[in-house]
Order: C-alpha cells, then structure tokens, then sequence
C-alpha cells in the first residue's frame, strides 16, 4: 500500500514541503513489509493446504462462490453443469444453431445424433428447444398445452417413469447442462420448489416400488388359465397357498393382481374370489 505523506510506516520516499525526502523511513517500512510478505506467504500455503485436504470437488464448490467479478464464470454450476437459458435452448432447433436440443425435468441434452427423429419432419421433433416434460407422458407432444414442463396432478408412478426417460437421455445423449430460469431450476441453476416436490414423489415411489417387490416375493402370484369356452381360473401350486385378488397400490395408482397367501384369511385388501370358498385352491374368474 503507497502513503501519501510521510511518517512511520510510511510508503516510499515522496518529496516534503522543504524539497528533502522521508527516505529515512524506507528502513522502517522495509522491515514491516518483510513481515507482511511473510505472513501472506503462510496464509497462501494454508490455504493450498486446506483445498488439497478437500478435494478437488470440494474445491471447486468453494472456488465457484466467488462472483463473475472474481473470475468465476456465472453461467457454470460447481458440479460442471452449464446453465442454460430458454432463449438459448429455442435457438438450438437445427434452423437457427444446427445442433438440437431438447430439456426433460429442466436437464437439455443435444440429441443432435438422433437427428431422424428430433430434426424438421421427425416424429419427436416438437420436443425439441422445450421443456416438454409433461409431454413424455401423456404424449401430447405436438402441442403447446402438451409441451409444458409442469407435470402437476400426474401420479407418483408417472413422475417415476419421467425420472427414468430422463435418466435415458443421460445415458444415450451428451447433457448439455441445466435449464434456468425454468420450473425446475432458479436463476442460479437451484432447485424450484417444483423440482424438490417432483424428487420428493419420486422417492415415494421408489419406496413403494421395493414395497411391492418385496410383498411379490413374499406372496407370490396365482397361476392362472383363460379360456373361451370355459372361462378364466386361479390357483395357488401344492402348499403356497389361497388364492386371494389383492389390493395395493404402487407409486399413487391402484394394483390388482392374484396373489397367494399362507393363511385362509380375507379382508377388504385381500378378497375372496366370488362364489370361491376360503379354503379353496382353486377358484373361477
């Protein structure tokens, strides 16, 4: 730091009133400067010392708080995915940049290799400069109304199954970052309150999925046979058990299946087939 006047601790030798000089206090200044030198030098190390400690994703995150002003590059996140404006995902339709893109739950992968069916003419090219997420689904994707990215209403499962058509595109296609501003991200590439709802239902019906597998393993399904003439039929192989038409439900939608239990029991989630004892084996459909 350069003073503007002289006096300990003063900067470099300026010129006073009387036309001499203060660089008699060069001596002073130069021994504190040593010190200070000293001391940023040993703050440098530590802190090199402490990222190293961290680790190079820990480091990173640390690094990407600092402000565009401090070097850091806004439009990238610290986990490395770039953030992508509408604007600029409209413009990536093959017309205006050649390349396509499209935004699934607010993540854009360039789909450009799969051309045939995203470029001009393709059968999936309405997905293409949107988030049409909602579209994956109902398969309204020809639309304005179905290419939204709001998927509010639909159940768990379905949200699951999104979560699953993203994933593929992770897999199959180059991922070009986040979509943000968008409904599933702020400006900052966080999560909206959408997005943590849409995990939330999504976990619900991982849980309930393992649910289900588990109580399918531990009750197993009926056999069963159709036939014009003489009908459908049920039944449960030597001792595993009494057939019974389950009711459950998996990722917010009802299930109905046969299952077979150990015990002759029923209730209002495991009825009786109509006109079938509880102690039968078999029973018609």
């Amino acid at each position: 730091r350069r003073a503007t006047s002289g006096g300990r601790g003063g900067g470099a030798s300026t010129p006073t009133k009387d036309g001499g000089s203060n660089a008699g206090d060069d001596v002073t200044r130069g021994a504190s400067d040593g010190r200070w030198s000293t001391l940023a030098l040993v703050l440098v190390v530590a802190v090199f010392a402490a990222l190293g400690r961290l680790g190079r994703h820990a480091a990173g995150q640390m690094l990407a708080t600092l402000g565009p002003s401090d070097g850091a590059d806004a439009s990238y996140r610290s986990d490395g995915g770039r953030l992508v404006t509408p604007e600029e995902l409209r413009r990536h339709d093959g017309i205006q940049e050649p390349t396509l893109w499209l935004a699934i739950l607010g993540e854009v992968f360039d789909v450009t290799k799969g051309e045939r069916h995203y470029g001009a003419g393709g059968g999936y090219a309405g997905f293409v400069g949107v988030d049409g997420t909602r579209a994956f689904h109902t398969g309204h994707f020809n639309t304005a109304e179905g290419l939204t990215p709001d998927v509010s209403g639909l159940p768990d499962g379905a949200l699951l199954a999104l979560r699953e058509w993203a994933d593929f595109y992770a897999r199959e296609y180059a991922r070009v970052g986040r979509l943000a501003p968008g409904h599933y991200h702020d400006e900052r590439g966080e999560p909206t309150d959408a997005r943590l709802d849409f995990d939330a239902a999504v976990a619900r019906a991982r849980l309930d999925k393992a649910r289900a597998a588990a109580n399918d393993e531990r009750f197993p399904a009926c056999r069963a046979r159709w036939s014009q003439s003489q009908g459908g039929e049920v039944w449960c192989d030597g001792n595993a058990g009494y057939p019974r038409k389950e009711l459950t439900h998996v990722g917010g939608k009802p299930r109905v299946r046969c299952a077979c239990f150990p015990d002759e029991g029923f209730s209002d989630a495991r009825l009786l087939y109509p006109g079938c004892a509880s102690t039968a084996r078999r029973c018609a459909t």
